[in-house]
């Protein structure tokens, strides 16, 4: 048998050799892209970003770790405005983020405007920003990494000759979300110059606007909704209630009870607004039509710190007072003919609660059935739900007031992949 040629050996060894090689380099690249991605993974935002820019693959790295919806929150009692801000905007860019928006609630020692200003240096100008006045704040501290509570008003600390008081009204929290596949836009809602009904149509059609430029619907995926100090958010509510679909997820206030200013991405499409000149804003988050692949989903939970007790009441007699929003009424209840007055609807209910609760913070569901209409659509039947808060009562009449329940804890999630 004839033996194979010394050169065909070698170039056996020789192919051999390179595929060895190959399946090295292979395993080290995979080795090398593996370390490469857990490395990036902890850089701070800043670092992160200006890594993306360094190549392709590492691009693709860092898209790979901002594959998920993502929030970074920090809290901040620093009583100076500009280390607060510093404190906070450090946190929650210590760790890779694209913000598309930032939320910023603080005491009323800061300047909204100011902590406007300051918060857009560090983020920059494309992104919406809300900043509210809210009546207190709680999360992880910016520092310490404590979790914080506080109410804005006098804390009182130490005992005997060593206790003192301490006036705290200084202190924010920042939130920062990134969510892939979507756009994230404030739209405001201008104080009316014309009839309630147009403006807050207008409100709507903008909103509508806003979603259709970025996406194949007109309808978002969710609406957060801030209102000024005085306005009454209730009309607003209910015709966004009535014009979105069903999986659009609406969250906000009833009414408003905060100071805020904002500052949209788009300054050629909004202007920053003024106390006096904004009732509202919107933060808007609709599906962005170039990124097609996976989907977010948004997820709220909600206790109005509300238990149901007694019979229900059909109202008799109805007075209302639209200067300061209350209502005086008497009821009776379901099935009976007889009118109770406010002594009588109380003790009712005082007999039910049968004294476990002292000074209980009553508030009356109120069920009510009304026709919206968005623009020149036909108005459609709507069913919906708001509590009055008893204030008092004389002989005849029960003193409510209109307001959503001082207890009421929303909480907003987002889930999904890209």
């Amino acid at each position: 048998m004839e033996k194979p040629s010394s050169s065909s050996s070698s170039r056996r060894k020789s192919s051999t050799k390179v595929k060895a090689s190959t399946d090295a380099n292979t395993n080290l690249s995979m080795l090398n892209e593996d370390l490469l991605q857990n490395i990036l993974a902890r850089l701070p935002a800043l670092h992160f970003a200006s890594a993306a820019c360094v190549s392709k693959s590492w691009n693709s790295l860092c898209n790979r770790i901002l594959t998920r919806p993502k929030l970074s929150s920090a809290i901040s009692l620093n009583p100076s405005l500009p280390d607060a801000v510093n404190e906070v905007v450090h946190k929650v860019l210590s760790e890779p983020i694209r913000p598309h928006f930032a939320i910023a609630n603080i005491g009323t020692g800061f300047s909204t405007a100011k902590t406007l200003c300051l918060i857009r240096q560090s983020l920059g100008s494309n992104i919406p920003v809300i900043v509210t006045v809210a009546s207190g704040i709680m999360g992880r501290d910016a520092v310490t990494d404590e979790f914080k509570e506080v109410k804005w008003g006098a804390l009182f600390s130490g005992f005997g000759e060593e206790s003192y008081t301490r006036f705290i009204n200084e202190g924010l929290v920042l939130t920062v979300g990134y969510l892939p596949g979507l756009k994230v836009e404030a739209v405001p809602l201008r104080r009316p110059t014309k009839t309630q009904a147009i403006w807050v149509d207008n409100f709507i059609k903008d909103i509508k606007e806003y979603s259709a430029s970025v996406s194949s619907s007109p309808f978002p995926v969710g609406i957060i909704l801030f209102g000024e100090a005085s306005s009454d958010m209730k009309l607003v509510l209910e015709k966004l209630d009535h014009a979105m679909p069903m999986d659009t997820v609406i969250v906000g206030d009833e009414r408003g009870s905060f100071d805020f200013v904002h500052k949209s991405g788009n300054d050629s499409r909004i202007i920053c607004s003024k106390k006096g000149n904004i009732e509202a804003v919107a933060l808007v988050f609709a599906r962005d039509r170039n990124r097609s692949l996976g989907t977010i989903r948004f997820h709220v939970a909600l206790s109005n710190g509300v238990s149901t007790v007694g019979p229900r009441y059909k109202a008799a007699s109805v007075k209302s007072n639209n200067a300061d929003c209350s209502t005086w009424l008497t009821a009776r209840r379901e099935g009976q003919q007889e009118n109770l007055d406010g002594q009588s609807i109380l003790l009712d209910i005082n007999n039910l609660l049968d004294n476990h609760v002292e000074s209980p913070d009553l508030h009356i569901g109120v069920i009510k059935h009304r026709k919206l209409s968005t623009g020149a659509e036909k108005p459609m039947p709507r069913t919906c739900i708001s509590y009055h808060g008893v204030v008092g009562y004389d002989i005849k009449l029960l003193l409510c007031r209109c307001s959503t329940s001082s207890s009421t804890l929303i909480f907003l999630s987002f889930s999904g992949f890209v």
